[in-house]
Order: C-alpha cells, then sequence, then structure tokens
C-alpha cells in the first residue's frame, strides 16, 4: 500500500485493541468525479478482485470498483498483474467542522455502531453522523469516514 504520504513501514499506525491497522494515503480526485486514491497491486497466482478487495484490501474496495478500474475481465487476469485498487476516500465538509482535516476511511464490520465507532475513535456520535449523513452504522458493510484533527485540507471538493 505504497503512496507518496505511506514510504516506510512506521507510518502505519496499529490499533491492537480493534485489530484493525490505520494505514495512510492521500486522497486525490479520481478523472475529475470523486475523492479516492489507487494503490497499484501486484495479483498472485489464484487471486481475484474479490479475494484481493475483501482480503487483501480488508473491504475498503469492492470487487465491481476494481473492475471498473482495471482492463482484465475477472475471468481472464494474468498471474503477476499489476491491477489498480482504488479505494474512496473524504476531504471532510466545511458545513460540518473546519476543525478535521484528516479522514480514516473505515470499512464497516458486523459487530459495528455509530456508538462504538465514535467511542473507539475518541469523537462525539454526533459528528461522526454528521461527517456520514444517512449512514446506518450497524449495517454490517460499507464505508465511514472517521475525522481526526490535523493538517486542515482544502474543502473545494467535498465528497
Amino acid at each position: 500500500m505504497k503512496s507518496n504520504v505511506l514510504t516506510k513501514p512506521q507510518d502505519i499506525i496499529i490499533t491492537n485493541k480493534n485489530k484493525r491497522v490505520n494505514v495512510p494515503f492521500p486522497c486525490d480526485c479520481i478523472n475529475g468525479e470523486f475523492l479516492a486514491y489507487t494503490f497499484l497491486y501486484e495479483l498472485q497466482p489464484e487471486e481475484t478482485y474479490t479475494s484481493v478487495a475483501e482480503e487483501s484490501f480488508s473491504n475498503l474496495t469492492t470487487d465491481v470498483w476494481m473492475q471498473n478500474f482495471n482492463v482484465y475481465r475477472p475471468t481472464n487476469i494474468p498471474d503477476f498483474a499489476m491491477i489498480n485498487v482504488t479505494v474512496n476516500c473524504s476531504c471532510g465538509n466545511r458545513e460540518v467542522s473546519m476543525d478535521y482535516g484528516l479522514f480514516i476511511t473505515y470499512p464497516l464490520k458486523s459487530e459495528d455502531t455509530l456508538e462504538s465507532i465514535a467511542k473507539d475513535a475518541k469523537i462525539e456520535a454526533e459528528l461522526l453522523q454528521r461527517y456520514n449523513p444517512g449512514v446506518d452504522f450497524s449495517q454490517g458493510s460499507g464505508l465511514v469516514f472517521i475525522p481526526g484533527k490535523g493538517l486542515i485540507l482544502d474543502f473545494s471538493m467535498n465528497s
């Protein structure tokens, strides 16, 4: 998961309590349409778009996105091919708060709730919900964005 933000293994933040790993990556505008980052990944024998999305990238992307951002059909991917793995991200929303400039792209698990994620992230549940309007945090799948204090980003491209 190398990027211009993640250059050495020490940049990865391990949160042992939830057995989650926070991997920093930049948030770019993809094709002028949405915010995401595309990692290059070398596909190993027996791997598929689905296994890469679910296992190697912990549901940060989907097999549908993998198909959309690669030239190979799902049934005809060569071993050791370099494929694109595009992960959605967020630069926040200035209407919610200008205090947050970093965001964790967080794949929901079945045990997650709004309250449990807010408690683990040490932020108010109401703030978390405002950054993720309409999201059911108990749905067991999908992505949400957890705001963090840090570098204030340019909010001109809200997701």
